[in-house]
């Protein structure tokens, strides 16, 4: 995310989804002109609902009593205020039960909310129910305040036979049309440049009549279509044990999961909602890599579709170089006027070293090699890439100068233009060669080579083994800080060590480019109180100048980074630090609504009595954060895949549990069981069974 771009906060939304068309309101099931504006009907990064408020008897907003959500369904459960009825004669408060049923159609692009109205008086009532509609049409990228949007010539709301008719002409040539269909009759009027549709009702006591209105969108002349729909992924996926917080954060992970699930050219799995419902970089990535051992289906998806968008030349505007892997692409009408640059960008350091990360994880968890080689143009594109344009200075550093007119200053996953400071708060100068991104390299180059050497090419191997070899030394000699026993954050110019501590130091463990003596020492480090705040590992030391737990990378706490960080004190040995920053992540989901991980959340210290926060302007659902917990999983029981079996090597159970499940992982055609339980003497019993065949 370019930060220059305002992100308009939203707060406990309700979120719905399927495929590309999602939903986000209220809890009351309301979009309205004050709730922010990141809430509405979107598709193809353009809102098409702008508005929608319920009244009754021209009250206030209908009351909320409960309200739920599951993938592309909500529910809504509203009564209203004291109001009048038609003749005038008052109603009082809680006389009414209105229901509320809403549902998303990404196939045939339909919203349709069924109302049902309850009369629970003892005597008959009338009354008028009023929807207020608008559409706007606005690109995503307008909500988020970029300047400058070219509007289309026209935009119309008409009355017809079954509804309303709003129509937008954009400055892109595409024609975009929202359908308002009422299964009654209604009274059509214009308030404030929306529309106002009236229902009178008259009901019995006791008695209920429905409405339902669908709203249907029509895109004509869009320069991309979504692929037939295909079976979900994570069917048959689920976590066990006798944790009851453990099990409603890992369902809501999986949950999260099935619902981010959005189709281009393949099938992939979207950064977040509402705002980054798009093939997204190193987040999307990172989620098919989290969930590879569960099911490789979204990696493949992944990462077929990235190879489509590697980069092919230089263009200084949107960062894209040949076989550069991009980072966000976008698809409304800024986008195809090339107003903003995600058209798309390549912004990003590390998305190209995640990229080969998981085609050469997939490769070692599926046992194939056909996607490699399927993907080897592209592999061996990403690999030049690296060696070429990404080490900007020559000094075998993958690095980035943050060069780009209208991408972020930081293109690491920090990629906030203050979330890489000096120790006394200062701004580094470019190239930056961040910590962890040389763990990328390294281990992307490894695992290339494994798959390379299994599919016969020998010589290939041997060269980008010696490569790897080269950085780990250059690397454990050039970002060691020994007076912290830890790692820097960076290089910036000149060589320099960027010296503050931070998270990023915990990810080069994950990779294995550290030496096991300065793997063990920065755990030490980022397990004292100014890193490890009791809900998990902080961004930024809380000793740094720049220093604010509140904030986006300077202080706050992420699941995705935590995730990574217990993988790598996990592949050295570090069990006891991994357990605990486990037990602290899965903690805090337990204080989240519905369970669920967001972006980020506040890294103030954890005290008796108090919950960890939500930082604000934090992404409510993203799809590392949902695919953190399954991931930290996987790394304590150990999985592996051995042969044609899993096994589970090593394996740790987090505190507060006896006994874990990982139901549905995919091996090859089949799902299998892996089960971990402590037995009344303490040992640890291991059981992995073959469930059944996949289609």
């Amino acid at each position: 995310m370019a930060d220059h771009i305002f992100m308009a906060e939203v707060v406990q939304p309700v979120l719905i989804k399927d495929g590309g068309l999602f939903l986000v309101c209220r809890a009351d099931g309301e979009i309205t002109a004050e709730c922010g504006s990141g809430f509405g009907l979107f598709h193809r990064d353009t809102r098409y609902l702008s508005r929608y408020e319920l009244r009754i008897g021209g009250a206030a907003t209908l009351k909320l009593m409960s309200s739920a959500a599951r993938g592309s369904q909500s529910v809504h459960d509203l009564t209203n205020d004291v109001v009048r009825q038609l003749g005038g004669a008052p109603l009082d408060v809680q006389s009414l039960g209105v229901r509320l049923d809403r549902t998303v159609d990404g196939e045939s692009l339909v919203l349709t909310d069924r109302l049902v109205i309850r009369n629970f008086t003892s005597y008959p009532v009338t009354f008028r129910l009023s929807i207020l509609i608008d559409a706007l049409f606005e690109d995503l990228f307008e909500l988020r305040g970029a300047k400058g949007a070219r509007r289309g010539p026209t935009r119309e709301a008409i009355a017809s036979e079954h509804g309303l008719v709003f129509r937008y002409r954009g400055a892109d040539k595409v024609d975009r049309e929202l359908e308002v269909a009422f299964s009654r009759s209604a009274t059509p009027r214009s308030r404030r440049g929306a529309r106002l549709a009236e229902f009178d009702f008259a009901l019995e006591s006791q008695a209920s009549e429905a409405l339902t209105v669908t709203f249907t969108i029509r895109e004509v002349g869009a320069p991309k279509a979504a692929p037939p729909p295909a079976p979900a992924f994570y069917d048959g996926v689920k976590v066990e044990s006798d944790n009851a917080v453990l099990n409603v954060v890992a369902d809501r992970s999986f949950r999260d999961l099935i619902m981010l699930r959005t189709g281009l050219e393949d099938n992939f799995i979207a950064g977040g909602m509402p705002w980054f419902v798009s093939p997204f970089g190193r987040d999307s990535i990172l989620a098919a890599l989290q969930t590879l051992a569960f099911d490789p289906r979204p990696a493949e998806g992944v990462a077929r579709l990235f190879a489509v968008y590697q980069g092919k030349r230089h263009d200084p505007e949107t960062g894209e170089q040949p076989g550069k892997i991009h980072h966000e692409l976008r698809l409304g009408a800024m986008a195809h006027l090339d107003e903003v640059p995600h058209r798309p960008s390549y912004t990003s350091v590390d998305s190209t070293p995640l990229y080969l990360i998981l085609i050469g994880q997939h490769a070692r968890w599926t046992g194939s090699l056909g996607l490699f080689r399927e993907l080897r143009p592209a592999i061996d594109a990403a690999l030049a890439w690296m060696d070429g344009d990404g080490d900007s200075d020559r000094d075998g550093y993958l690095d980035y100068t943050g060069d780009t007119p209208e991408g972020p200053i930081n293109q690491g996953w920090k990629d906030s233009s203050f979330g890489i400071p000096r120790k006394d708060g200062g701004v580094p100068k470019s190239p930056i060669a961040l910590c962890e991104v040389q763990g990328y390299v390294y281990l992307a180059k490894t695992l290339i080579a494994e798959a390379l050497r299994a599919n016969g090419d020998g010589t290939a191997a041997d060269r980008l083994e010696a490569q790897a070899k080269k950085l780990r030394e250059g690397f454990n000699r050039d970002f060691w800080m020994e007076d912290e026993g830890c790692y820097a954050l960076a290089l910036e110019s000149g060589g320099r060590q960027v010296t503050v501590v931070t998270s990023n130091a915990g990810q080069a463990l994950w990779s294995g480019i550290a030496e096991a003596d300065k793997a063990a020492r920065t755990a030490d480090r980022l397990m004292a109180p100014d890193m490890n705040c009791g809900w998990g590992i902080r961004t930024l030391s809380e000793g740094a100048a720049a220093y604010n737990p509140l904030n986006y990378h300077l202080g706050c706490v992420w699941p995705f980074d935590n995730a990574l960080i217990v993988g790598g004190l996990r592949r050295y040995g570090l069990d006891e630090a991994a357990v605990r920053v486990f037990g602290a992540v899965v903690d805090a989901g337990g204080h989240f609504a519905l369970g669920r991980l967001p972006e980020f959340y506040v890294g103030f210290g954890r005290e008796a009595g108090l919950f960890p926060a939500r930082c604000p302007f934090a992404e409510p659902m993203q799809a590392w954060s949902a695919g953190a917990v399954p991931y930290m999983l996987t790394s304590l029981l150990g999985l592996t895949r051995v042969g044609e079996e899993i096994r589970m090597e090593r394996p740790v159970l987090p505190a507060g549990v006896s006994r874990v499940a990982l139901r549905g992982l995919t091996l090859g055609n089949a799902r299998v069981d892996s089960e971990l339980e402590r037995g009344a003497d303490g040992v640890l019993h291991r059981r992995v069974t073959t469930a059944r065949e996949t289609d």
